[in-house]
């Protein structure tokens, strides 16, 4: 049984608690009052979404009220009824269309899409177009742009991200590491991945907190991605310290209707897919189902995979209120490369893109099933999920080991559930109040071997299973003081509890629970047509980990001397600021341009030797990011993309290993209404500082796609490592010792992960 809180924190959960809980639900009342609301949006052409159709008359059905796009394709409509609404669409050469929008559509920008008049096939579409970015920084990535990038998974799609570099480990099957604003996220222990708005985030994962896997997620079904960078929006949860992604899922247009593809690459991958989705719909209906094999590159990264993705509108739903069902399900089984040291290459004992170990290898199982309810501005979201995770890996040979090899076999075993609730009630024409509930239990089993290199087990290293909760509550205001200002306040409650067993504790009852509260806000100054002025301050929350109340205590570590060594486990907090502005003098030319702040009380850094993450002292993070995007024809946009971040422990000084402290990038996608598409992608990333004073290599990765769509044909070819660079993608520095019967030495050495080298894949797509 869960023990009861402390009297001081269940005093306070219960009147912070029972205050918002009362506020969510009156809302809903209070939104009675306000009887008119405005909607705004965007006409564009098919297929185009960067082409805004100008002169467009868009008309509300039964109301008497009209109004015209501007040059670049934009409306707005204001003193309209709340509920659903039907327009009337117009404009010359273009198929006339009507829409009906849902209640809960209006509250964010609109994306309607106009079909040609000479093309055979009308497409009619409306969306929820990205609403208004809160911040200079925040990011966007349509289909187009998904589409035109090379990909292996979900993942990869955040590598168009200005700012933000992902590094694979591992092979395929393993979660990325992610690197964001000066910060290594790890495997996701400071970036939040929402689906949706359901976290994805692995609380407590025994491979490392907040342990990332989106393989779970076709690519194919993914109709664009949302980015904050920073901790500033109340619904961003435990693990946006660096920011979070939330992934939407729906088909795009041109992709509706019955579709089969079949890649096959260099590195022997076969890939088919096969999906539905209505074509007469929105694309928030579809199946899909992929399997995969990939000897992929060097040794021992081979991977095979299946995975089924279905989301379908339940019966009784209309357009002003509906029930989604949403279900996904993987399986994969996958080889492990570790890292090599670099001396060991340089010698010739080694191959670049060889392993120490074949033995390394994983599996990893996920399922979740999840209701959306939607009603105007109320959502409610329930899940539930499983996830199965086994890996074998040795990072340090036989250093700490010399006789049974330090190879670690990990198990994880998780059930969660959640609920989340979120309203937003209309109170004048200028202020809105936005609340929501949620909470999380995650009900899980772990433990940790060293195995020999017979896969014997030579000892138990942790043995923990219990139950971690998560509940939160949130409110804030929205409010518009004059027409060019727009202000978003609030703050975030969030309560966690672990109940946990440690089986190799002589005292094996664990209860713990802790208490954050984490203020939001926003704001964007319209200050000309063309220009935009933004601020954001944010705290950012990272829960401890359930190894933190256990009785392990690594051995050893590899890190250096910025170790955190004092008090209980406690949640850590960040507080993060942001001033910024994004500057369009013209249609096709604009650039936004950020600087900002971030203060951390510890640190939390992987580290390879004791093979769990450690905390660091206090560290704060300065910086800048500068993004530039021009589309100078309807069909073509160019992107380039610059940022810095220094990043020093708040008492020594002395820089944060690992993260990279300057990134550029730079890209174009091509999409002519012929049928013709490509897509160029380079990465800069400048030698990193690595533990112990040591420096990386300088990181520069290029990727081209090129494509052709006609009619029910497609054909696309895309490229990794264009330059056939040596890609030294992960490094660091550790101790290592992989030659058993000789002395080890436990000097730190630099060690490597490698990149891709040049390979293919070639997807033919046919649609019916």
């Amino acid at each position: 049984m869960i023990s009861p809180l402390t009297a001081q924190a269940t005093t306070a959960a219960k009147l912070s608690f029972a205050a918002v809980v009362c506020l969510w639900l009156t809302t809903p009342l209070l939104a009675y009052a306000q009887t008119t609301a405005a909607i705004s949006g965007r006409v564009v052409e098919a297929e185009l979404d960067d082409y805004g159709v100008p002169g467009a008359e868009v008309r509300v059905d039964g109301r008497g009220l009209a109004t015209s796009t501007d040059d670049s394709g934009h409306f707005y409509l204001d003193a309209l009824p709340d509920g659903p609404l039907t327009l009337s669409v117009t404009a010359p050469d273009y198929h006339p269309i009507q829409v009906t929008i849902a209640g809960d559509e209006r509250q964010a920008p609109l994306l309607i899409e106009l079909t040609w008049a000479g093309a055979d096939v009308v497409a009619v579409t409306t969306t929820t177009a990205a609403p208004a970015p809160q911040t200079a920084s925040s990011t966007q990535i349509s289909a187009r742009e998904i589409a035109a990038s090379p990909h292996r998974n979900a993942e990869e799609l955040l590598r168009q991200v200005p700012g933000l570099t992902l590094v694979q480990h591992g092979s395929e099957g393993k979660g990325h590491q992610f690197f964001m604003r000066g910060f290594d996220a790890i495997h996701g222990a400071d970036l939040e991945i929402t689906l949706d708005g359901i976290p994805l985030n692995e609380w407590s994962n025994i491979h490392a907190q907040g342990y990332l896997d989106l393989g779970i997620i076709i690519p194919e079904v993914i109709r664009n991605v949302s980015v904050t960078k920073g901790p500033f929006t109340l619904n961003q949860g435990l693990f946006a310290m660096a920011g979070s992604a939330d992934y939407q899922l729906g088909v795009p247009t041109q992709d509706r209707g019955w579709r089969a593809t079949y890649s096959i690459g260099s590195t022997n991958r076969h890939r088919v897919f096969a999906g539905y989705s209505p074509i007469d719909g929105r694309g928030e209906q579809f199946v899909g189902v992929e399997a995969t094999h990939d000897d992929s590159f060097g040794q021992n990264r081979s991977i095979d995979r299946a995975t089924v993705n279905a989301k379908t509108r339940l019966p009784g739903s209309t357009d002003s209120h509906y029930l989604d069902l949403i279900a996904l399900g993987g399986y994969a089984n996958f080889d492990l490369p570790g890292a090599l040291r670099n001396d060991d290459v340089n010698a010739g004992r080694v191959g670049f893109y060889d392993t120490y170990d074949p033995l390394g290898e994983g599996s990893s199982a996920r399922a979740l099933l999840a209701l959306n309810y939607q009603r105007d501005a109320l959502s409610i979201n329930t899940y539930a999920a499983y996830r199965r995770l086994e890996l074998l890996e040795n990072f340090t040979g036989y250093l700490i080991d010399p006789v049974n090899s330090d190879r670690r076999a990990q198990f994880q075993d998780t059930y969660s559930f959640g609920l989340l609730a979120n309203h937003r009630a209309q109170l004048l024409d200028q202020l809105a109040i936005a609340t929501g509930v949620g909470a999380r239990a995650d009900l899980f089993a772990q433990h940790e071997d060293n195995v020999d290199d017979s896969l014997e087990t030579v000892a138990r290293r942790r043995d923990l299973e219990g139950v971690q909760l998560n509940a939160h509550a949130l409110a804030g205001l929205q409010w518009q003081p004059h027409h060019a200002l727009q202000l978003n306040t609030g703050a975030r409650l969030d309560l966690v509890h672990f109940d946990l067993r440690d089986h190799l504790a002589d005292t094996p009852q664990s209860d713990d629970q802790l208490l954050a509260v984490s203020p939001r806000l926003t704001a964007r100054w319209q200050a000309r047509e063309f220009w935009q002025l933004f601020a954001a301050y944010g705290r950012g929350l990272r829960s401890p980990e359930a190894r933190a109340f256990s009785t392990f205590k690594p051995a050893q570590s590899g890190i250096g001397d910025e170790i955190y060594d004092g008090g209980d486990p406690a949640n850590t907090v960040s507080d993060a600021f942001e001033l910024g502005t994004r500057w369009n003098p013209k249609d096709w030319f604009g650039l936004s341009l950020a600087g900002f702040a971030t203060f951390i009380e510890r640190e939390s850094i992987f580290d390879h030797v004791s093979g769990v993450n450690l905390e660091l002292n206090g560290t704060r993070r300065l910086g800048a990011e500068l993004v530039l995007y021009s589309d100078p024809l309807s069909w073509l946009s160019l992107r380039a993309d610059i940022t810095y971040v220094d990043a020093r422990f708040t008492e020594s000084g002395n820089p944060v290993p690992l993260a990279p402290w300057l990134t550029a990038g730079a890209r174009a996608i091509a999409t002519h209404p012929s049928g013709f598409r490509a897509g160029l992608r380079a990465l800069a990333v400048a030698p990193r500082t690595l533990p112990h004073g040591a420096t990386g290599a300088t990181l520069l990765m290029t990727d081209l796609t090129v494509g052709y769509h006609w009619d029910w044909l497609r054909l696309d070819l895309e490229v990794e490592n264009l330059l056939n660079q040596r890609l030294r993608e992960g490094e660091y520095h550790y101790a290592s010792h992989w030659q058993p019967g000789a002395p080890a030495s436990e000097i730190p050495v630099l060690t490597t992960t490698a990149g891709p080298p040049l390979n293919a894949r070639l997807t033919l797509s046919l649609y019916f």
